[in-house]
């Protein structure tokens, strides 16, 4: 974990403004490189462990480079991830960021250039703008950009960019997975490669617990990170009646492991809302649902772990979210949900894990989404993914580590993380309290507005406006639902 940012151009002090608005990404050093054409900078979070400190930034006599990300490729060796990336790129050139096994957002000074790029599930985040004078400006989290920029945009995952070539979609180089011939083979397939993504996330020693939800994917991960080390901890966060609290307590009793319990009530979720919205910097439902739990769960950690592993992204790349496929029509329908969930997860559950483990300052890492796991996903057919007559998300990741632990976890149903640790259910009374439906449609029928779904969106969003007050960010809220538009296009606009 590390916070990144850096000017193209004259840096009369916006470099240090937009890392000092981030240093909860990286509260133990500071890191800058100034050529007086390109200037960028890093806050480093030190792992302790076998990471090394100041592992995300490096330079020598002609270049530099900073990295927000873990870089996994074999011939790594005793390199750090920015010297990793410096060495990849001398061999690669322009081609380096497609060779990287990892998950990344760097920026590369090349003499007087300046290279950007993304990793292409967009696990990293990365936001530019350009200022008054025409500087072309990025950074970790969109609000290091306020007043700076007013025409903030994303960078698009999957690319990389410097001013003399513009944006250009990488080809992905790092892993080759295998063919299979039937389901057996690629079930066994995928059992091995999340192993091999759990033990490379593993390698440092700096994991020490996982986020445990009691949901299958993190479940899962528990049991393999206990494979390869027999005292990780495990760490939950719920409320009284949370339904998936029992869950997560049959994992630990069945590991035998440590397991650290975290109970919240409403006065924890008025008290994290406001700040929980201002760090994720999204208003859509469902992922300030889920942003309370993720919140308090980054505050439990501290202090006890720095590093922990999550089962981010099995939803996405197996087909876990039956909300969302169970609305399909034909076959051609479902892949299109199920290729939309993957498309915009950068800037909704990703989004979400990021920004919260970088508010309490500390990494998660996310097996699931190594970059052999996510190739080999989306080889697998749909019906491996989906089964039956119930339409059972990801069969093949169930049935992969059958035996595992016991049948109810393993085939248990599909919760939202905000539903199982039970947030969800007094967040739309809380809401109801004091925005009216008669608000939000006057709200939706005004020009330019976000079309909001609930009153509920209506009441984070003007949290959200505390932080990022200008149009220019509203348009950078992802969606869960991606058939649904986020903005009323003119010729939709219900009458007034």
């Amino acid at each position: 974990m590390a916070g990144i940012a850096g000017v193209l151009g004259k840096d009369n002090g916006t470099l240090q403004t937009m890392l000092d608005r981030i240093k909860h990404r990286g509260p133990h050093d500071t890191w800058t490189y100034r050529t007086g054409t390109v200037n960028i900078g890093c806050n480093e979070l030190n792992m302790g462990a076998d990471c090394r400190d100041g592992s995300h930034s490096a330079s020598d006599d002609r270049r530099a480079v900073v990295i927000d990300g873990r870089v996994y490729n074999s011939e790594k060796g005793n390199m750090t991830d920015a010297e990793a990336v410096l060495s990849l790129y001398d061999n690669h050139s322009m081609r380096f960021a497609g060779t990287i096994d990892g998950d990344f957002a760097c920026a590369i000074c090349d003499g007087g250039k300046l290279i950007l790029a993304r990793d292409w599930a967009g696990i990293k985040p990365l936001y530019y703008g350009h200022d008054r004078d025409g500087n072309l400006c990025f950074a970790s989290e969109a609000k290091a950009l306020v007043d700076i920029s007013y025409n903030v945009r994303e960078f698009p995952p999957g690319y990389v960019y410097s001013r003399e070539l513009g944006f250009r979609k990488y080809n992905n180089e790092a892993v080759e997975t295998p063919e299979f011939e039937n389901y057996e083979q690629a079930k066994n397939v995928v059992k091995e490669l999340l192993m091999e993504a759990t033990e490379k996330r593993m390698k440092d020693n700096a994991v020490t617990g996982i986020l445990l939800s009691g949901g299958l994917d993190s479940s899962l991960i528990a049991w393999m990170a206990h494979e390869m080390k027999p005292d990780i901890e495990c760490f939950t966060v719920s409320m009284k009646e949370g339904q998936d609290l029992p869950l997560a307590q049959d994992v630990t009793a069945y590991l035998g492991v440590k397991h650290h319990i975290l109970m919240f009530g409403e006065r924890e979720i008025n008290e994290i809302l406001p700040l929980a919205i201002h760090h994720q910097e999204m208003y859509e439902e469902s992922c300030v649902h889920g942003a309370i739990a993720n919140f308090l769960a980054g505050r439990f950690i501290k202090g006890k772990a720095n590093c922990v592993l999550t089962g981010e992204g099995a939803d996405e790349f197996f087909g876990g979210y039956d909300g969302q496929y169970k609305e399909a029509g034909n076959p051609e329908e479902l892949a299109s949900i199920i290729d939309n969930l993957i498309n915009v997860a950068h800037n909704t559950a990703l989004q979400r894990l990021d920004r919260l483990n970088a508010a309490n300052s500390y990494e998660s890492r996310t097996p699931f989404l190594d970059a052999s796991v996510m190739d080999f996903a989306l080889k697998i057919p749909l019906e491996h993914k989906i089964f039956g007559k119930e339409q059972t998300g990801k069969w093949i990741v169930r049935q992969a580590f059958e035996g595992c632990l016991p049948e109810h976890i393993i085939y248990q149903t599909k919760r939202f993380f905000a539903q199982g640790s039970g947030v969800a259910y007094i967040m739309r009374t809380q809401a109801e309290e004091v925005i009216s439906e008669a608000e939000l449609a006057a709200f939706n029928r005004q020009e330019g507005n976000p079309l909001l779904a609930s009153v509920e969106e209506l009441y984070y969003y003007k949290m959200f406006k505390k932080t990022l007050p200008y149009p220019t960010f509203d348009r950078l809220v992802g969606r869960w639902d991606p058939m649904r538009p986020a903005f009323f296009p003119d010729w939709e606009k219900p009458a007034l």
